[in-house]
């Protein structure tokens, strides 16, 4: 049976060891107005997480989605732009100790996770909390659990005995987007509308891998592939599903002396 070509979605690939100093050395790319190309000198993308996040952040263009979601980003990205995947790791925590983000699980695979900037989040939850008529609920919501809480998940002691929320709130948090059933009795921190984004997020990948396929030996000079004008990652923009597919090891980066090349793994 032949092999199909498309990875899991959501399922990151070993990554494959070529040129890897000369890759790394090629990672830093220059921010213009808000993108990065693969043609400039990259020794200005950012060496520490927060930052990373904040220029990921600044890819994200929330008004493509109406201002029905935050800017999501995905934990993997960071790996994109900086190498070191256990300074990545270390920070992220510390991001999340400081209440500087927050973390949430998406896809089928337990390891997948995204990341939201606590205000962004916080601002996003009221906004759909007053559009849907809990606010009264969000106010005690924020301060007791997004404030003080670093859990992506919640059992029923921790919000019914420990914070006093009924049966029927948590029900009601749940109609808003702001929980998930995970099993009985606990329950996955959730985004509001980020059906949305998984939606674009999922085209827009299978849309960038499957150009990169359709290439010659399966590979494509970033630069151009930033220049295809590709339906599916226009929500999102190409920079963002480049970032994602090179975290994600989908794709193996490589330095040329004709600029960087981007191929697909087997």
């Amino acid at each position: 049976m032949k092999r199909a070509f498309m990875p899991s979605l959501f399922k990151n690939k070993r990554p494959r060891t070529v040129n890897i100093l000369a890759a790394e050395s090629a990672e830093r790319q220059q921010l213009t107005d808000g993108a990065v190309s693969g043609d400039e000198d990259l020794s200005d993308l950012p060496s520490d997480t927060k930052a990373a996040l904040t220029y990921l952040r600044s890819l994200f263009d929330v008004h493509r989605f109406e201002g029905r979601i935050p800017p999501i980003l995905l934990k993997h990205q960071l790996y994109s732009v900086i190498q070191n995947k256990t300074q990545v790791d270390r920070e992220v925590d510390q991001l999340r100790d400081k209440k500087e983000i927050k973390i949430f699980r998406y896809g089928k695979d337990g390891d997948e996770f995204c990341i939201v900037f606590t205000a962004d989040y916080i601002s996003h939850v009221r906004k759909i909390a007053t559009q849907q008529g809990v606010s009264a609920l969000i106010d005690r919501f924020i301060p007791e659990i997004l404030e003080k809480m670093n859990n992506i998940t919640f059992s029923r002691q921790t919000l019914c005995d420990v914070h006093g929320f009924k049966d029927k709130e948590i029900t009601m948090l749940v109609i808003a987007g702001m929980l998930t059933v995970r099993d009985v009795g606990s329950w996955w921190l959730s985004i509001p509308g980020a059906g949305i984004f998984m939606k674009n997020f999922s085209k827009g990948r299978q849309s960038v891998l499957r150009a990169i396929k359709k290439a010659k030996y399966r590979e494509i000079l970033q630069k151009e592939l930033e220049e295809r004008k590709l339906q599916a990652v226009k929500k999102l923009s190409m920079m963002y599903h480049i970032h994602d597919v090179i975290g994600a090891e989908l794709v193996t980066k490589i330095k040329t002396t004709s600029g960087i090349i981007l191929r697909l793994d087997e």
